[in-house]
């Protein structure tokens, strides 16, 4: 019996494993189903030929043959339906790559969105460090010039001090003096008083020894009068004797 339907079967059957493996990056696992099915079939094939070498009974070959090929309808089934894991593992694989993908995008939208905005915050950071460094420099020429108006201000308050010091010496000898000069002007107004109560007293003496002298004086003239009236009189009578 000849043996060359099944090699072109055999042929015929490695030819969907043949599309497997130029399918593209698919699944780890169906390349190893797929290699193992494959290496099944050469084993299926060495054992077939082996069995053909030996066997000279024909219907031990047909049972060989037949064998073989339930083996091998039960080998392509088992590729068919790894092929068709092999496209749904595509499919999804396809359809993850797309969400990744989709998921790059956005990931990638949300960096450059995220940089501008640090790109931003950092741009702001550069000038509010200028700022920060101008209010500084501004701050420290003030601080500065603060010093020298407090250096002054403190030179002026030491001279004003001394300056009080003087004044405040020169002020309590001026009382110490005016205080020494104020008992002696006391002393002379205690002195001028008592010294005006005895002239007071001494004028009231001699206003009353006036006021006496005065009538006594006033006394005087009316005697006096009444006397020269009096001789008056008596010279007309010694006139008419």
């Amino acid at each position: 019996m000849s043996t060359l339907p099944f090699a072109a079967a055999r042929q015929t059957d490695v030819e969907p494993d043949s599309a497997t493996e130029a399918g593209g990056p698919g699944s780890v696992d169906v390349r190893e189903q797929v290699l193992g099915l494959k290496k099944k079939l050469e084993e299926a094939a060495g054992e077939f030929g082996r069995l053909q070498t030996n066997l000279v009974s024909q219907q031990q070959l047909e049972d060989l043959l037949k064998q073989g090929r339930a083996h091998l309808q039960d080998l392509r089934a088992r590729l068919l339906q790894t092929t068709a894991e092999r496209d749904r593992l595509q499919t999804e694989l396809a359809e993850l790559k797309a969400a990744h993908q989709r998921e790059v995008d956005r990931l990638q939208a949300q960096i450059d969105e995220t940089a501008g905005q640090a790109l931003r915050q950092q741009t702001l950071a550069q000038q509010r460090e200028r700022d920060m460094l101008a209010k500084e420099q501004e701050q420290r020429q003030q601080i500065e010039a603060l010093g020298d108006e407090l250096q002054k201000v403190t030179a002026g308050k030491d001279r004003l001090a001394v300056e009080l010091d003087e004044r405040e010496a020169t002020y309590k000898q001026f009382r110490e003096e005016r205080t020494e000069e104020r008992f002696t002007f006391e002393r002379l107004i205690a002195e001028a008083t008592s010294n005006q109560r005895e002239m007071v007293q001494e004028l009231d003496e001699k206003r009353q020894q006036i006021e006496t002298l005065r009538e006594a004086a006033m006394r005087s003239q009316s005697l006096a009068r009444e006397i020269m009236r009096a001789h008056e009189q008596s010279q007309p009578e010694k006139g008419d004797t």
